[in-house]
């Protein structure tokens, strides 16, 4: 799945050609998100809205579904599906859907991603959106087992992990655990801030969430690979 930041440039790369790298990134994010208003405006007047943030290629029929990084194929092989929506939008600005015009948001592997004032208001926007008895389902890295595996030093636990992504090495053959944890927690420098599962609910209750609490894995509704399923803490908060 993709997510609204593009992997970090190797570190080579000086510091000013880094700059420049940034720079037409937000140019281009600038761009693909003055386009979105038009497709945010087809939504007004609509109720029990089914919305996908930080969908990547995970585009669900029915949904409306928005990631910075829609391509063209995707949407083009997916917008005959009648009552799905996909919208190129860069989510730190915002959620411009109408009060009360949402049933469900689904949040997977994005809040993790933000500044923390810009999570809490997209999150609070997510409140604005649903309808009363809406539901805000929000799935992130499992920290706190995380790191607890790592204080045990269970190799066995970070097995999937090892052999699904592709974790750096600072030098060739230097790899240890801790690596493991470098990348749940830095992921190449895109996490911007780490929620465990008391931060979370805390965070939504303050938002005016009535309802919030910790989760299992849902079939049909959450991503269902092993790497996923096997890392991953869901927590819903009913409106």
């Amino acid at each position: 799945m993709r997510h609204m930041y593009e992997r970090c440039v190797d570190s080579r790369v000086g510091p000013l050609s880094l700059a420049g790298w940034n720079l037409v990134s937000e140019l281009r994010i600038a761009l693909v998100t003055v386009t979105s208003r038009h497709t945010f405006q087809r939504l007004r007047g609509r109720k029990h809205l089914r919305v996908h943030l930080g969908c990547g290629d995970d585009i669900r029929e029915g949904w409306v579904n928005i990631d910075l990084n829609l391509s063209k194929r995707t949407c083009r092989s997916k917008l005959e599906q009648s009552g799905t929506a996909l919208i190129n939008h860069d989510l730190r600005l915002g959620l411009p859907l109408e009060p009360s015009s949402c049933d469900f948001i689904y949040s997977s592997h994005l809040i993790e991603h933000l500044e923390p004032r810009a999570g809490v208001r997209l999150m609070g926007e997510c409140f604005n959106a649903l309808c009363p008895q809406g539901t805000f389902r929000v799935v992130l890295p499992d920290y706190k087992t995380i790191l607890k595996a790592y204080l045990k030093n269970d190799i066995e636990y970070f097995k999937i992990l090892d052999s699904t992504s592709a974790i750096p090495e600072l030098h060739p053959g230097t790899k240890t655990l801790i690596d493991q944890v470098n990348y749940a927690v830095y992921q190449y420098g895109e996490h911007r801030y780490i929620y465990d599962e008391e931060k979370l609910v805390v965070t939504l209750r303050n938002l005016g969430f009535k309802n919030t609490f910790v989760s299992e894995f849902r079939n049909g509704i959450d991503h269902p690979s092993p790497l996923r399923r096997k890392y991953s803490l869901y927590v819903e908060a009913v409106k």
